[in-house]
């Protein structure tokens, strides 16, 4: 092996680390972006999900069909079938504020399941 194809590799391997950082901060930055004219009167608060009076984590009130359609893509279900992985222990999941019986998700709006869990389910940084 040479060592200009090593260096190579390692050119590639530092380009590909820092494209898919930058991607996955500018995807989550778009997500967490919302026009002011799209904002409606409902129980669910600023913070991306966590709801503040309602009871039941099946209450959508206030959540767009858009963004019940993106919790469609990602596959949200309400209990996780994959052990070890529901949203209490996923770095995207939003616990419910005081008084709240839902948390929330990073990714979209609405109640979310502490149990639930989702195809972008990823561990907490410890």
């Amino acid at each position: 092996m040479k060592a200009n194809e090593n260096s190579t590799r390692r050119k590639f391997i530092s380009h590909f680390a820092g494209t898919s950082v930058a991607l996955l901060g500018g995807i989550l930055l778009m997500n967490s972006c919302e026009s002011g004219d799209k904002k409606q009167d409902s129980p669910v608060s600023e913070r991306g999900g966590d709801t503040i009076s309602v009871e039941s984590c099946n209450d959508y009130t206030g959540v767009s069909a858009e963004e019940l359609d993106k919790r469609k893509k990602l596959g949200y279900v309400e209990k996780s079938e994959v052990p070890g992985s529901d949203c209490s222990n996923c770095g995207l999941y939003i616990p419910p504020t005081e008084g709240a019986a839902c948390g929330g998700c990073l990714l979209f709006k609405g109640p979310v399941e502490a149990s639930g869990h989702c195809i972008q389910w990823v561990a907490k940084a410890e």
